[in-house]
């Protein structure tokens, strides 16, 4: 997307925060997740400190994207927030009050395209977290605990009325494989499907972003085409 000349503001909403290891960084340096800036987080939340269990719904988040954006790509902007706590310590509410008002406030961002790398999980889903989006890509892996998954994906999507929810198929080894996953998937057929590729699994394994080559680089060509295809009612 960014190649194509559109600005993509990407948040990497994971409390294990590593979407910055796959994106080519304009500085060598790793950004400082907003959950290490505790100054920003204390100014969000007005420095209430309320009493343990209590949060704030409508938290500010006016500096938070400024202030915690590095940039990637050429100036592309990413915020990292990294929120992630010792065992024991409690749930997330607080940060899951805080992101939905970030998130509202990147929709007004200076950005064609805001991608929000979220959990692999549903808790974004289910506390309704991201429930502005306009598309939801599911990845879906050749197996059958990663259908399953989906599935539970696309309802809590469509409680969410979110119009748009889609697969994208990643890691297929053969053709056979590509084939099984697209019978599973037949009344939900992918945009994309990525295959197993030596280079990326490489990228992982020294900790620098791949290069997208070949067959790969076909199947994220033919995803962007079929975001950009979508009849949004405005842009991401």
């Amino acid at each position: 997307m960014a190649a194509r000349g559109l600005r993509v503001l990407a948040i990497d909403a994971d409390p294990d925060a590593n979407l910055a290891s796959v994106l080519p960084l304009d500085n060598a340096e790793r950004p400082k997740s907003l959950a290490q800036q505790s100054e920003l987080l204390r100014a969000a939340t007005n420095g209430t400190g309320l009493p343990d269990g209590l949060f704030l719904l409508n938290p500010d988040t006016r500096q938070l994207l400024p202030q915690g954006t590095v940039t990637w790509g050429g100036g592309q902007p990413l915020v990292a927030l990294g929120w992630s706590k010792d065992g024991g310590e409690g749930c997330y509410c607080a940060e899951h009050a805080l992101l939905r008002q970030l998130l509202l406030k990147a929709c007004k961002a200076i950005a064609d395209i805001t991608l929000i790398d979220s959990e692999a999980g549903l808790e974004h889903l289910s506390r309704g977290t991201i429930a502005g989006i306009d598309i939801a890509l599911v990845v879906i892996e050749s197996g059958r605990r990663s259908l399953e998954t989906a599935d539970a994906i696309r309802r809590l999507a469509a409680h969410l009325a979110i119009r748009h929810v889609h697969t994208v198929v990643s890691g297929c080894l053969n053709g056979d494989e590509r084939e099984k996953v697209l019978e599973w998937l037949r009344d939900w057929p992918p945009l994309s499907v990525f295959p197993f590729d030596e280079a990326i699994r490489h990228g992982d394994l020294v900790g620098e972003p791949p290069a997208l080559l070949g067959d790969f680089r076909r199947a994220a060509e033919s995803l962007v085409d079929a975001l950009l295809d979508l009849p949004l009612k405005a842009a991401a």
